[in-house]
């Protein structure tokens, strides 16, 4: 059944607007495919040159509305340049499939982990996962790239998991092209003392910056900073208004910022200090860590997950996928959780999430409230009083956790 509404619900739909256009639908993927193109037939310079993407993004795939900056990495547009050898929608096609086997491919690892059951539960899960919505039409419909994100961060779980620290961190170095990802799980592995994973994590890092060097040359991460820091200034600064789409993010700042009348400093003093006290006790735990479990240290992932989407600066709905990375963990750590009141306020959380996640943006331009924020702050308040639990030594994180086999 829940095949079917996923069907009935995007597949047609979609099918029939391509088919009744003769052409792909408007997506973000025309910007990554434009900067493979700036750089294919520009100076490595003008990759950041705004008026230079408009006019490319329009060349490439009319729209209504203006094409916004692309502070994007800019490995980024190197990784994009062979596929401008291929038309637009040649190359939009190409990228659609590819993201649904990238999450495929996360959602394989982490549920192969921690799901060891029968193949019509698994399917379950999967119908489930791809029945969210942020996944089918703002990551893969769009042609965005929040799939290689979500990829990176189960195939870094999974290392985690086999004790392959040092690939954990070069796993991780998937997710640079939107650093805001790891703006908590990075700080996780310092505070964890996984030095190993930084270790990976910097050396591939590194690998990547010299080899984007080598091919635009090193002045083009000069451009990418000072692009990065005009618009981080414009779009989550101390500024009341931002210019970004608000609706469509689902972080605490643009929701202080899309409240109705704009960010008070009343709104946002008690939304800082929501998030103060929320990293604090996330910081505790993450120093916690290394003497407990293996059990511990995946929910600790998961909480962290949650939080990264709450406690950042830019958080499109599109990453928001990583949430269902952190609700498989969770049901998994609940599966032999003593007492129900924590299942139950797990499974309407759950519930909530992926119903919402269908017209969260359009409820959230005429209430202007994120629902989205809301229930991903449920669910990481509910993960921290889990792993508030979990910690003493009377009861370890082992005993909290079925055996998985």
């Amino acid at each position: 059944m829940v095949w079917g509404l996923l069907v009935v619900g995007f597949v047609l739909p979609f099918s029939i607007v391509i088919l009744n256009g003769h052409r792909p639908p408007d997506a973000d993927f025309a910007g990554f495919y434009s900067l493979g193109r700036i750089l294919n037939e520009y100076p490595p310079h003008e990759l950041y040159n705004y008026d230079l993407q408009k006019r490319i993004c329009e060349e490439v795939h009319p729209r209504k509305g203006e094409y916004g900056p692309l502070p994007y990495p800019p490995f980024v547009g190197l990784a994009f340049r062979p596929v401008t050898v291929m038309p637009y929608w040649a190359a939009y096609s190409l990228w659609v499939i590819a993201s649904i086997l990238l999450y495929g491919a996360g959602l394989h690892i982490v549920i192969a982990r921690f799901f060891p059951v029968e193949l019509w539960a698994r399917s379950l899960l999967f119908a489930l996962a791809y029945s969210y919505f942020p996944f089918i039409g703002y990551t893969a419909g769009n042609g965005q790239l929040a799939a290689i994100g979500f990829f990176a961060i189960a195939l870094a779980l999974r290392e985690d998991q086999d004790d392959h620290p040092f690939r954990t961190g070069l796993a991780l170095c998937l997710c640079l092209y939107k650093p805001t990802i790891l703006v908590l799980i990075v700080p996780m592995l310092l505070v964890t003392r996984r030095f190993k994973a930084l270790a990976g994590f910097a050396l591939g890092t590194s690998f990547i910056v010299a080899v984007t060097a080598g091919f635009e040359g090193p002045a083009i991460w000069l451009d990418f900073f000072r692009t990065i820091g005009s618009f981080g200034s414009s779009s989550v600064g101390v500024q009341k208004h931002s210019f970004l789409p608000l609706p469509k993010y689902v972080d605490l700042t643009s929701f202080s910022s899309n409240v109705y009348g704009g960010r008070s400093p009343l709104g946002f003093g008690l939304i800082l200090c929501f998030a103060a006290v929320a990293l604090g006790a996330l910081v505790t735990f993450w120093w916690k860590a290394p003497a407990r479990g293996r059990p511990y240290a995946d929910f600790l992932w998961a909480t962290t997950l949650t939080w990264t989407l709450l406690i950042n600066v830019y958080v499109p709905i599109y990453d928001s996928i990583l949430v269902v990375l952190s609700i498989l963990i969770t049901a998994r750590t609940l599966l032999a959780w003593p007492g129900a009141s924590l299942r139950r306020w797990f499974v309407v959380t759950w519930i909530l999430v992926l119903i919402c996640s269908w017209f969260s943006v359009p409820l959230s331009r005429v209430s202007s409230v994120q629902c989205m924020t809301l229930l991903f702050a449920s669910l990481g308040i509910l993960q921290l009083v889990m792993l508030g639990k979990l910690s003493p030594p009377a009861r370890t994180a082992s005993s909290a956790l079925p055996d998985q086999s």
